[in-house]
């Protein structure tokens, strides 16, 4: 009892809460500045540092774990380290949404591709539920209950933007996989920036949504078949050339793993002839930029295509504001129907395949990464099909050793017909 007597006092005159100047009219805290409200189950404190007030909820219903806290807060002050406590609510999703489509309307970083995919991402996000809310109230439970629409599009009419119109009547309906993992990854980028900008202090963790179609493979079947379907005779020789060009992409994404947006930007002088490779300047993610093999096939039919021109646009396209093919998606749809192929399969399958056959034969995970511009190893986990083959294999070595299947039906075959003599 002798130790605690002496001790004690020591402790309360060094301890960091009694160094703190209380506030006037509160001597019944004595030497804490803690204190529960009438109106709040939670311990707050309240204390002056160098001549500025602080007070705020502790987050704690015992007064222990608020004295933590409490000690925490002013160590970080007296540390010079910013505060953790947050001083004011998180802006709704609404407020932030003018200074993210500035963001997105001013980066330099953001393809024109990249701007629009979250220009529509956020229209979508904007029919939401998740208007109206709070940053910090949006979680990974509320992201899954939120059901993204979209307006129905009259296929058969254009604006004179050459978009599809909205079709008569407003009709919303639901939005697949795809469209709505586009807005989750908006929802994620803007949650990003906020943390960026000190309007949030923690990123909550947003999974996107099931979207099948990239996982299809274009096996040789599938290949030919596709080839007859693109090069299939036409008397119009813009269809012949649009035909031509949209089968050059689609062997370019089969053979060198690039994606469709970085395809169709592709520059004559980024295309090296004698080291057989293709450099990309920029792309969706930091590992983008990048050299990518050129295969044999890929040159044959890139340098007539190409012919003599030095400079300019691989793909270029009068009709197009950026001067350069931007898609091939309804090219590939109609040569999928003269296929009869499964309306599953995108072209962004051929990338796909690309990944999956060169990590089945290389067996080397960091090269097909780099090769395709993934940031991580767990991008690749897609491209793991060869799995099951190996599982297979194994298991069939493991029966031939063993022999004894032939045996057994024939045995089995003998007592069958021994029984049914009985």
């Amino acid at each position: 009892m002798a130790f605690f007597a002496v001790i004690l006092p020591m402790w309360i005159d060094s301890s960091t809460r009694a160094s703190v100047f209380r506030l006037c009219g509160h001597t019944w805290r004595n030497t804490l500045s803690l204190f529960k409200p009438p109106d709040s189950r939670y311990w707050w404190y309240s204390f002056y540092f160098e001549g500025q007030r602080h007070r705020n909820s502790t987050k704690k219903t015992t007064k222990t774990a608020a004295a933590v806290v409490e000690a925490t807060e002013l160590a970080r002050l007296q540390e010079g380290r910013p505060s953790a406590v947050r001083r004011k609510k998180p802006p709704t999703f609404r407020d932030l949404s003018e200074r993210f489509l500035e963001w997105v309307k001013n980066s330099q970083r953001l393809t024109p591709n990249g701007k629009r995919y979250y220009q529509y991402g956020w229209r979508l996000l904007s029919q939401s539920k998740l208007m109206g809310m709070r940053l910090d109230q949006i979680t990974q439970d509320v992201a899954e209950s939120v059901v993204f629409m979209r307006p129905a599009l009259n296929r058969k009419q254009k604006n004179e933007h050459g978009k599809y119109v909205a079709a008569a009547g407003k009709e919303m309906i639901v939005c697949s996989g795809h469209y709505s993992n586009q807005a989750l990854r908006t929802l994620k980028r803007m949650q990003s920036k906020a943390f960026d900008w000190k309007v949030i202090y923690e990123k909550p963790r947003i999974t996107l949504a099931d979207a099948s179609g990239r996982d299809r493979l274009i096996d040789e079947r599938t290949e030919d078949h596709l080839e007859e379907a693109y090069l299939l005779p036409t008397n119009h020789p813009r269809t012949r050339r649009l035909r031509e060009q949209a089968w050059l992409v689609m062997i370019i994404l089969q053979d060198c793993g690039m994606r469709p947006d970085e395809v169709f930007p592709m520059r004559i002088e980024n295309v090296h002839w004698d080291i057989k490779r293709i450099w990309i300047p920029q792309g969706k993610t930091e590992k983008a930029r990048r050299f990518v093999a050129m295969s044999e096939r890929v040159e044959s039919l890139l340098r007539p295509w190409c012919g003599d021109r030095k400079e300019g646009w691989v793909f270029p396209s009068s009709r197009s504001s950026s001067g350069h093919l931007t898609t091939i998606a309804k090219g590939f749809q109609a040569a999928r129907s003269r296929a009869g192929l499964n309306k599953k399969l995108v072209p962004y399958s051929a990338r796909h395949t690309y990944g999956t056959y060169t990590m089945e034969k290389s067996r080397n995970a960091f090269a097909v990464a780099k090769s395709m511009g993934h940031v991580d190893l767990k991008s690749m986990e897609p491209y793991q099909h060869q799995e099951l083959e190996q599982l297979r294999e194994v298991i069939n070595q493991r029966n031939r050793r063993k022999k004894v299947w032939s045996g057994f039906w024939s045995g089995f075959g003998k007592c069958t017909l021994r029984s049914n003599r009985g």
